[in-house]
């Protein structure tokens, strides 16, 4: 029997090795080794097993087998860090993870769940399909009831998608919905004081299990290089995105992934090509713009804006997949920081006014409402800052950022406490970016920019590479810093890691 995969295909009489017809040097017990997790693609293959099966009347270390599954690696040119082949289970064994197809000139033999046809091929049963139409309905009404990112429909989407499960537990596809259902549950938290992390956590191994039933699926890949990227894994989370563009390179939200995980250059190539493959994608506009703010590129930022907006009216009235918010919310901040404040308002105010039920609509409510009482304390409204204050603590009332604003409304000692407490109760999360970001907020207004800007490069200075302080050019509160001759250091760091 002859074993075919990416490539590559083993002659299991003629114990040859091939890719794509040439020869690959591999001695008897590494064709030994490699046949074994051949002919068990999918299943755990235990490090007794394989030494049993290898060296059968010879003791041998582990370590012997460690070498020899490198020495097959090397052959297939297969990186342990990410795999196509041959992955290791930790201190348990090896599993073959490829698609593998199996050539016979004998009747229908086996493999796997596969059933030999006319040819004699016998490809894998895929588990990204089921043959339970119960299922898949399940599957199709979770799908729909994500990509309209309606916020009340995440519960019902997790329903749905267990269900798919719970009909068919080798059901891949319903392991990703369930994962990226449970990420949306993540996401509504995540500006909370204290984001529900365990929702997260649970999504990261939904996405996994997906891989693991079907290591060729490029959604499940993608999906979990998002969660990777809410998990700060960045490094982790563009190598899953990568595998996912490879394995489906036509798809535009593969690309999306890849951008999202990414930044610099890296990030506006990828999301340029998911805009080519698909225009009306208008949240792309907005992680574009991120990248040329954190450049000091604010003409740029706006242009990009500009556009994502008119994908948007194109919207209006519509009920769109994957709607975007938060596109008014950074323009605002944008021609806030370039001295338009009248044209801030407009658009923080339009950012209000459309939310409604999505996904991240209350998230950039908030948000708007924030800055909005920072350009009335800018203004020295003192009154309108508070009211505007109070409005974004109605929706969240431990908001950290809502509490530093009021607080430097007020001038209470009282709500300064307070403040100092929401933002003590943010930094023992994930969130320590925000936590810096507002503690130098609290120090530039109360006259301490020099000491603010400080902390703030301190941030940039050990942050991994990534998108940390990227709103620091436009932050409303963060102004005094932005003034001081020496933020140009600052500004030239945060620029250079999003050459």
């Amino acid at each position: 029997m002859t074993y075919r995969f990416g490539p590559f295909a083993l002659d299991g009489v003629g114990y040859r090795l091939t890719r794509e017809g040439v020869e690959i040097p591999l001695s008897p017990k590494l064709i030994d080794l490699l046949l074994h997790l051949l002919q068990r693609p999918g299943a755990l293959v235990t490090k007794d097993e394989l030494l049993t099966a290898i060296w059968p009347d010879v003791t041998v270390t582990e370590n012997a087998l460690t070498r020899a599954v490198s020495e097959v690696r090397q052959a297939l040119e297969d990186a342990p860090g990410a795999p196509a082949y041959i992955q290791t289970v930790a201190r348990r064994g090896y599993r073959f993870i490829g698609q593998v197809v199996a050539d016979t000139a004998a009747a229908p033999a086996t493999v796997g769940a596969g059933r030999a046809g006319a040819t004699g091929f016998i490809p894998l049963a895929r588990a990204r399909e089921t043959s339970s139409l119960d299922a898949f309905r399940e599957l199709t009404e979770g799908r729909l009831q994500l990509e309209s990112l309606d916020a009340a429909g995440v519960p019902a989407a997790i329903e749905h998608f267990a269900r798919a499960i719970q009909l068919d537990p080798r059901y891949a596809l319903a392991h990703v919905g369930l994962a990226n259902a449970r990420f949306w549950r993540y996401e509504l938290s995540r500006e909370h004081n204290v984001p529900d992390t365990d929702a997260l956590a649970a999504a990261i191994a939904d996405a996994r299990l997906a891989i693991e039933l079907d290591p060729h699926l490029a959604e499940a890949h993608a999906t979990l290089a998002f969660l990777l990227v809410s998990a700060a894994r960045f490094p982790e989370a563009q190598r899953a995105a990568a595998r996912a563009v490879e394995l489906e390179p036509g798809y535009w939200g593969h690309y999306f992934r890849l951008g999202h995980a990414s930044w610099g250059e890296a990030r506006l190539q990828a999301l340029g090509t998911a805009l080519e493959l698909y225009p009306d994608f208008a949240f792309a506009h907005f992680e574009i713009a991120m990248v040329w703010i954190a450049r000091g590129r604010l003409d740029q930022a706006e242009a990009v804006l500009r556009e994502g907006l008119v994908v948007l009216e194109r919207q209006v009235g519509r009920r769109e997949r994957f709607p975007a918010s938060g596109l008014h919310w950074m323009l605002a901040l944008v021609r806030l920081a370039r001295g338009d404040r009248d044209e801030a308002v407009r658009q923080l105010e339009a950012e209000t006014a459309t939310g409604g039920d999505r996904l991240y609509a209350r998230e950039f409510d908030m948000a708007s409402l924030n800055a909005l009482g920072a350009v009335a304390l800018g203004a020295g409204d003192r009154a309108e800052a508070v009211r505007r204050y109070q409005a974004a603590l109605a929706l969240d009332p431990a908001h950290a950022r809502a509490r530093v604003g009021l607080a430097l409304a007020t001038g209470s000692a009282e709500h300064l406490a307070r403040a100092r407490e929401a933002v003590d109760t943010l930094a023992r999360g994930p969130r320590g970016q925000e936590t810096t970001l507002l503690r130098a907020m609290l120090l530039a207004a109360r006259g301490g920019a020099d000491e603010a800007l400080d902390l703030l490069s301190g941030l940039i200075a050990e942050a991994p590479a990534g998108f940390t302080g990227w709103t620091i050019p436009i932050e409303p509160l963060l102004a005094p810093v932005r003034a001081l001759p020496k933020y140009r250091a600052l500004a030239a760091a945060l620029a250079a890691r999003a050459a």
